[in-house]
């Protein structure tokens, strides 16, 4: 097992080795990639403590891409340099690889501290579906926050994505492409999301790592911060589709393209009402498909929900057919613009508006024939390109999850 901890600044290196030091699984190694000048010697030699000087490295992708190149363990597990590990870390992520060897992914619950290692207690947003617990580690009372489910959606985002301690198997990291070493911000999601390409991820229900929260956190300054903003709606965008497929193939669920007769993408059942190259399920979805309840993983809806006039029995129908979790992935052309009257085969209209009654229980009380129930991943009115632009033809981009009986999804939930 090799721990990886790239460092500018060792202030807190000390500390990072004592959490390793106490360690109850002492089969690991240290590795330490020095940059940017940084210099640190441990006080006592250890020879599973390894240095690595490098200034030329730049930037936080290349750092960690650098660590884990150089580190020899199987399993791979990101310590950031100012933060610590549970006394029962490694031998927690030890044994759920080992109990699960099909996972190339392990996380944890995690908790706050201060810079002086007491109990932080800020809290994220609690109607964004975060819950805490008081307990105690290693003789530390700290607050730790419950990881949310690695759905698609969750792990799209940054924001929901899982936190500390994360940790994957070298066989994976390699396969999935590894840390993007042009990357100053949100490496670790743009990596987590090529990993759930090609693995479940698996979360250890405990607090087994301390992040130090202080004033040099990427996410306490505000312009970073404006840039992490960004940047994971972009990777969000790069990513959720491959992510929902990849999330629908491993539960055995079904992904269904509807209006399916023109480009269906590679790993799709064709859903539309004519008999036409590309469509292999054949009828209207608003009536009604001969599929069972929640046996979808995901399904495409690109220019095609204009087509549908019945829009109750279509979301009432998208709805029984999808797992909780499940993603309807949608664009269509918007009454902000002129593409949703210049067709004249649209029968039905939609703005971001529109969705609001399949996702908010205040609104859809009001049509008590709405039986399904959404929670938003991104509504968004956009061009998709220069030419759509010009034409004054929007599109909205509605992504909703299918709320059922599951895990709570991130994200504010309309009630």
């Amino acid at each position: 097992m090799s721990v990886f901890t790239p460092s500018h600044r060792p202030a807190f290196l000390d500390e990072c080795l004592s959490s390793l030091l106490g360690q109850s699984f002492e089969d690991w190694e240290w590795l330490v990639l020095l940059n940017q000048g940084t210099r640190w010697r441990p006080e006592k030699d250890d020879p599973r403590v390894r240095l690595v000087v490098d200034d030329s490295v730049r930037g936080v992708g290349a750092a960690k891409r650098a660590a884990c190149a150089a580190a020899r363990g199987d399993i791979l597990v990101e310590l950031d340099h100012d933060d610590l590990l549970a006394s029962d870390a490694l031998l927690e992520l030890v044994q759920a690889f080992d109990a699960h060897p099909e996972i190339g992914f392990v996380y944890s619950n995690c908790a706050q501290i201060r810079v002086d290692g007491s109990k932080d207690p800020e809290m994220f947003d609690l109607n964004y579906g975060w819950s805490y617990e008081d307990v105690e580690v290693d003789g530390r009372s700290v607050l730790m926050v419950n990881s949310l489910d690695s759905s698609p959606h969750n792990v799209s985002y940054i924001w929901y994505a899982p936190n500390h301690v994360r940790s994957f198997r070298r066989s994976t990291y390699e396969l999935a492409g590894g840390y993007d070493a042009s990357r100053e911000i949100v490496d670790d999601q743009d990596l987590m999301c090529r990993l759930y390409q090609h693995t479940d991820f698996h979360l250890v229900p405990k607090c087994l790592y301390l992040q130090r929260i202080h004033d040099t956190n990427t996410q306490r300054n505000s312009e970073l911060n404006a840039r992490i903003q960004n940047e994971t709606v972009e990777l969000y965008e790069t990513y959720v589709h491959a992510n929902a497929m990849a999330w629908a193939r491993r539960r055995g669920l079904l992904a269904l393209d509807l209006g399916a007769a023109y480009n269906k993408p590679p790993g799709f059942l064709g859903v539309d009402q004519q008999d036409a190259p590309g469509v292999d399920i054949v009828g209207d979805v608003s009536e009604g498909i001969d599929l069972p309840d929640s046996s979808v993983g995901v399904i495409r809806a690109f220019d095609f929900l204009e087509h549908v006039p019945d829009k109750i029995g279509l979301f009432n129908e998208l709805y029984r057919l999808l797992a909780h979790g499940g993603l309807l992935l949608s664009m269509t052309p918007s009454t902000d613009g002129r593409g949703a009257f210049q067709d004249p085969t649209h029968v039905a209209y939609y703005n971001e508006n529109a969705f609001w009654y399949f996702t908010d229980k205040s609104l859809s009380q009001f049509v008590p024939e709405i039986r399904c129930r959404f929670q938003v991943s991104r509504l968004v009115t956009y061009f998709p390109s220069e030419w759509h632009e010009q034409h004054n033809i929007s599109y909205v981009e509605a992504n909703l999850i299918a709320l059922k009986d599951g895990p709570r999804q991130g994200g504010l939930v309309a009630i």
